[in-house]
């Protein structure tokens, strides 16, 4: 009897430690959560951009913020959150579609990291990347093989699955 207390006290404590991996507590904060923290510093980056910009908000949460030549879009499902940096706290990438008219220019992506207890704007992509995922401090996406004013931009077979990596205030290829 003695040693079945003995084994579940070493597997509880096993299973309360395993979470460390070694370099700080993991951050265990929800994805919503992160998406409410980090879409009004995308908006402010926004209206850094694009003077007197109005804001609407869609029926199924789009976020748009106009003025008379161009438009930008925040769609909650193109914020990505996981592991960007070197630390151990969840970042977030935020894409955002860019208009001019009636016409789709280059998106941009922001890196946006958490910082203590704020999230910061730390890059800031002009890139036609559509992101994938973010997981494990690899950022993995869609590139395109050809630019945008060519008519093979839109071929489905023109895309390439590239992988980046965060690494002092810019993102690398992974090769």
């Amino acid at each position: 009897m003695r040693i079945n207390y003995l084994f579940l006290l070493i597997t509880l404590l096993t299973a309360g430690c395993s979470n460390n991996s070694g370099s700080g507590r993991l951050d265990n904060t929800s994805d919503s959560k992160i998406i409410k923290h980090v879409i009004p510093i995308a908006e402010k980056y926004i209206m850094s951009q694009l003077p007197y910009g109005k804001r609407t908000i869609s029926e199924n949460g789009a976020i748009t913020i106009a003025n008379e030549q161009k438009r930008y879009i925040i769609e909650p499902s193109q914020v990505y959150s996981g592991l960007i940096d070197n630390d151990q706290k969840k970042d977030a990438l935020v894409s955002l579609l860019i208009f001019q008219g009636q016409y789709q220019t280059v998106s941009e992506q922001l890196i946006i990291l958490k910082t203590g207890k704020d999230f910061m704007l730390a890059l800031a992509i002009e890139s036609d990347m559509r992101i994938i995922s973010v997981k494990d401090r690899v950022i993995t996406a869609d590139v395109p093989e050809h630019s945008r004013n060519t008519p093979l931009f839109n071929c489905p077979s023109c895309w390439e699955v590239v992988k980046y990596r965060f690494s002092m205030g810019e993102l690398v290829k992974i090769e």
